[in-house]
């Protein structure tokens, strides 16, 4: 076999006869297993891929519940967490815990309203702002 004939043969554009099926068996396990330049494989990932992103909705009643949120936070969902019913400093408490979790993510914290916000970890936009002034019980929230 010529150097023509082997690198026709590498390509996949000629095809080796060989005598029995043991030695052919043998020589494909050994093509496929060694260290080849180009593979065979694919390992172009397609850029629009059918994933449902899921959100998760949460509304913590005391601090200790915070850590729920955060968790989900850490595995990469978008949370919509109520805190209307807590007291102010707890609430202010859960939502500076979130925000923190939101911060090493690298995402996104916004207050929908009132005690309602929304927490999104960095691939997902949160779009819209919902300024305004809402006042529910004593806390203060346009100070988030």
């Amino acid at each position: 076999m010529g150097f023509v004939d082997a690198v026709k043969n590498f390509v996949g554009f000629e095809t080796e006869e060989f005598e029995d099926e043991a030695e052919e068996q043998d020589i494909v396990e050994e093509r496929e297993n060694s260290a080849l330049p180009f593979s065979k494989k694919s390992k172009v990932v397609p850029l629009h891929q059918n994933v449902q992103t899921k959100i998760v909705i949460l509304k913590p009643r005391s601090f200790e519940e915070s850590k729920n949120v955060a968790d989900e936070i850490k595995l990469r969902k978008p949370v919509v967490f109520d805190v209307g019913a807590l007291e102010p400093e707890e609430a202010r408490r859960v939502v500076d815990f979130v925000a923190g979790a939101v911060y090493g993510v690298d995402g996104n914290i916004q207050r929908v309203s009132g005690g309602i916000f929304v927490a999104a970890p960095s691939h997902i936009d949160i779009m819209g702002e919902f300024k305004g002034s809402f006042s529910k019980g004593n806390i203060d929230w346009g100070m988030f």
